[in-house]
């Protein structure tokens, strides 16, 4: 049995009671949205994710030749590859996944193979679109020197860059810089100057040359900035660019410094339209002023809130002492890539399977499954993704590398293990506790990186972040709860990975114990950890951190009003992209969801509420 606060649901969605066995839910789905899978299929698919993957597929096709070919041409790139994908993850599908989305296929009319790219194309695009940024990166501008021009470094008495050593040496120079979510260095004065240093191969573009200190924009032509060419001997003396900025204002007393960095090459890329150069991302860092800190790890890296970036999916779990009643919350809003089209094709499920407890989630049309959900037996969990190259299609490139059949013109793009979404069925239809739905999710074959953020009647949290393992680490997957008594729940300087206090958890879109995710070299590639070429790292530290600080502020006093209060605070959610949000109760049973607007957090959080498992 379900109850719902609303008689009849708005327009904004659809709501999908389903009973029976998989094939009759599926089959009941499908006849229920016939028109709304076959709109989402085209709209999201057809008109925005295979043209956005066509235009990737010259860059790829730079490094795996067999995508250069004429089966691949024609526009049919995307297609192929999501097909391709799809067939391979099918292999990993338990039967009872499989019998639902042919019932979806067979009452809808749609023909299942769509059905099933439908089910496994987040998967599929961003293991594409991890290795596609990450190309794009490698052919950049590289950011290669950060230093602080300040003689009194040398003096200060402060390990400036917390190395363990005090005024040495190039104390002030990040020689090789490295992209960090806390501070590059501290105690630097107010006079202090700034240098960096820029190359490319193909050079850099000193025209396209941003520098941004707090809020103030600085180009080239700026009289507070300096371009000068420094190539070493042999080379193009545009090929390494030396920016110095002299600040026309002291910098503020015993506060966090924020800058980013943005270059673009010279080199101009015209088989992909529009012409467009490479661009580095726009690489930030933060600094703290004499008197703030004195270790680089107590100050985050926050960056500068602007209007060219969104915030990410975010999610956080409180308990206990955090919310007003002590009974568990878990919150969640996803974005990712709304396309103006996925809002107007949601679904709320809610299934009564024969056997196994009910459960429910937010999802879309023809889409088996949600990134969040809650079943009667009070365990809710939400998943945001990671972006790694710890993934399944670097894993086939490595393979290929090393196959004197293969080679690296062999390898495919094709992703493997069980995709998130199913993932995320298995915990519902079988997790008990937190315990049960943690164990359930580390012992799936991963898809790419996620982190999962469960919790469960009793109050148990915990959030496990996963990679695809392609190298067989002893550390993967890593999970962690707020109890900082408990191994493996602290970081190195002893402080919890993810708790502002002792009864709350929360994730953005970022490893934090899985940070150094990946390191390889792969003859023409050299693989990083996510931190050196993710497009999200840094929007997703500075979400990270204000979620921890509107927990802090509202410790205590969480209720259900309060959850949406933070769902919707600025600066935690993207006004784009934003694809649904939803608070789960597991003491009661409840989801409130909020789905159908952009951004969904601007939709009333409606109540659905399964029946006690003894009810059923």
């Amino acid at each position: 049995m379900l109850a719902s606060c609303a008689s009849e649901p708005p327009a904004r969605y659809e709501v999908l009671r389903l009973s029976g066995t998989p094939y009759q839910r599926g089959l009941q789905h499908g006849k229920k949205l016939s028109s709304k899978i076959k709109s989402f299929y085209t709209t999201m698919l057809a008109t925005s994710l295979l043209p956005y993957l066509n235009r990737e597929r010259a860059g790829i096709a730079a490094y795996l030749t067999s995508y250069a070919g004429e089966a691949y041409g024609n526009g049919q790139f995307s297609l192929k590859l999501l097909r391709e994908s799809a067939v391979e993850l099918e292999k990993s599908i338990p039967q009872r996944y499989l019998d639902e989305m042919h019932g979806v296929a067979d009452g809808s009319g749609v023909p299942y193979i769509d059905v099933l790219v439908l089910n496994t194309f987040f998967d599929s695009v961003l293991g594409a679109r991890a290795i596609t940024y990450f190309l794009q990166q490698m052919d950049a501008p590289q950011l290669k020197v950060v230093e602080v021009l300040a003689p009194i470094l040398l003096s200060d008495g402060i390990d400036n860059n917390s190395d363990g050593k005090t005024d040495e040496s190039g104390e002030g120079r990040l020689d090789p810089y490295q992209s960090s979510a806390t501070a590059s260095l501290v105690g630097i004065p107010l006079d202090a100057h700034f240098r960096f240093v820029l190359q490319n191969p193909q050079g850099v573009d000193a025209k396209s040359v941003r520098v941004m200190l707090g809020t103030q924009l600085f180009t080239a032509g700026s009289p507070a900035l300096t371009l000068t060419a420094i190539g070493p001997p042999g080379e193009q003396s545009q090929t390494v660019l030396q920016v110095d900025l002299v600040p026309p204002t002291p910098l503020p007393a015993a506060a966090p410094v924020s800058m980013s960095v943005q270059a673009s090459g010279i080199k101009i890329i015209t088989d992909t339209p529009p012409d467009h150069p490479r661009t580095l991302r726009n690489e930030q860092m933060t600094f703290g002023t004499a008197g703030l800190v004195s270790q680089t790890f107590e100050l985050v890296n926050r960056g500068v809130q602007d209007s060219r970036t969104q915030p990410p999916s975010i999610g956080f779990a409180l308990r206990g002492t955090a919310t007003k009643n002590g009974k568990p919350l878990l919150a969640h809003h996803f974005s990712l890539l709304d396309a103006g089209t996925s809002h107007k094709h949601t679904v709320i499920q809610i299934h009564h399977p024969e056997s196994g407890p009910d459960f429910m989630f937010p999802g879309w049309a023809g889409i088996v499954w949600g990134l969040s959900g809650i079943n009667a037996q009070g365990v809710s969990f939400a998943v945001n993704m990671s972006d790694t190259l710890n993934n399944p299609l670097v894993g086939r490139v490595k393979a290929a590398l090393f196959d004197p059949d293969v080679g690296l013109e062999g390898a495919r793009l094709l992703s493997s293990g069980l995709p998130v979404g199913f993932v995320g069925r298995t915990v519902l239809e079988n997790a008990k506790t937190s315990a049960e739905a943690q164990a359930q999710i580390q012992a799936a074959a991963q898809t790419f990186g996620w982190m999962y953020l469960v919790a469960d009647k009793a109050g148990d949290i915990v959030l496990v972040e996963t990679n695809s393992n392609i190298l067989g680490a002893l550390d993967a997957p890593a999970s962690y709860t707020p109890d900082p008594d408990q191994a493996g729940n602290t970081d190195s300087h002893g402080r919890p990975w993810a708790s502002v206090g002792p009864d709350d958890l929360r994730m953005s879109v970022q490893f934090r114990k899985l940070a150094d995710d990946l390191t390889l070299n792969l003859v023409a590639f050299k693989l990083k950890p996510q931190r050196f070429w993710t497009s999200y790292f840094f929007t997703a530290n500075r979400a990270f951190a204000t979620l921890g600080d509107a927990i802090s502020a509202n410790y205590g006093q969480f209720d259900i009003q309060r959850a949406i209060t933070v769902l919707r605070q600025d600066g935690l959610y993207d006004h784009n992209d934003s694809m649904n949000a939803a608070i789960y109760e597991p003491a009661t049973r409840t989801m409130r969801a909020a789905t159908g607007l952009v951004p969904a957090t601007a939709a009333p959080f409606d109540a659905f509420q399964l029946a006690a498992p003894e009810a059923k």
